[in-house]
């Protein structure tokens, strides 16, 4: 059976069954929203990589600790940051 290779963005490898933990300043070129909603370590967000043709990820925004916590494993590629942060309240 092959094993699935880590996804690679903007020279960011993501893991495959968890967040990745990214410092804000290597997401320098994405687009980074946060909705105003407490979670654990930060607050629900989004990130959408500086390539147009990805959708947005889901992600928990850690200003005060200048990390990202990018979901990048999440198959699905939402359509605006508001979907990608609505993702983070469905059940794990």
């Amino acid at each position: 059976m092959p094993t699935r290779k880590k996804p690679v963005i903007d020279g960011i490898k993501f893991e495959l069954g968890q967040p990745t933990a990214v410092p804000m300043e290597r997401l320098f070129g994405w687009v980074i929203w946060q909705f105003p909603r407490p979670r654990d370590g930060g607050f629900s967000g989004a990130v959408h990589p500086p390539e147009a043709e990805h959708g947005w990820y889901p992600a928990i925004i850690d200003a005060d600790g200048g990390r990202v916590l990018v979901y990048g494993h999440v198959e699905e590629r939402f359509p605006s940051p508001e979907a990608a942060a609505k993702h983070l309240d469905r059940p794990q």
